[in-house]
């Protein structure tokens, strides 16, 4: 097993050699919970994907996400550059500083990995279609995002008064009655 799998705690659990960088066991995209869209190495294969299609930064792989679902979600840092980080230890991309920040480039094993995983890749995408169209909510994710930023901006400590806090629950009662009567 290699040095990158014993460190990262993948690998089969009797020794012996593990399957790709993300560890022995199914493909990525078949791990964990079916109902879940990203388990855990799926969002590594759709990253190393979007990679393959054209180098990227991390914020550009987050935007290409977010915009493939219409505003209603987009993965946080915190979860990108940790996959970016162990994309590159495990050789499938390269990363080159450019103009301060990190552009990512996929490499010749990372093709090969994702010709390897091709099936996986493409269920994958195919399910990221069909929740999409699922969502076809035109710009109401991008709104909806909005709100809940001025939501939870608000509701910090601090935030609001006793008497804005009664005058939000009242707006928060009335949009979620206008909600359920459309």
């Amino acid at each position: 097993m290699s040095p990158f799998h014993k460190r990262r705690g993948f690998g089969p659990p009797a020794g012996g050699d593990g399957c790709g960088p993300f560890g022995w066991g199914p493909p990525p995209f078949m791990r964990g919970r079916r109902n879940r869209l990203f388990d855990s190495g799926a969002l590594r294969l759709l990253v190393l994907g979007l990679i393959a299609e054209a180098p990227r930064h991390g914020y550009d792989i987050i935007r290409g996400l977010k915009e493939r679902f219409q505003g209603a979600y987009a993965p946080s840092p915190g979860s990108i550059y940790p996959i970016l980080a162990l994309l590159e230890e495990a050789g499938l991309v390269t990363g080159t500083e450019e103009g301060g920040k990190r552009l990512y480039a996929i490499t010749a094993p990372g093709l090969d990995y994702l010709s390897d995983h091709a099936a996986d890749l493409a269920r994958l995408n195919a399910r990221l279609d069909e929740a999409a169209r699922a969502m076809d909510t035109g710009d109401l994710g991008e709104v909806v995002t909005a709100f809940r930023q001025a939501l939870f901006s608000r509701l910090r400590p601090g935030g609001l008064s006793p008497e804005q806090r009664d005058g939000l629950a009242d707006i928060l009662a009335r949009a979620r009655k206008d909600i359920e009567n459309l």
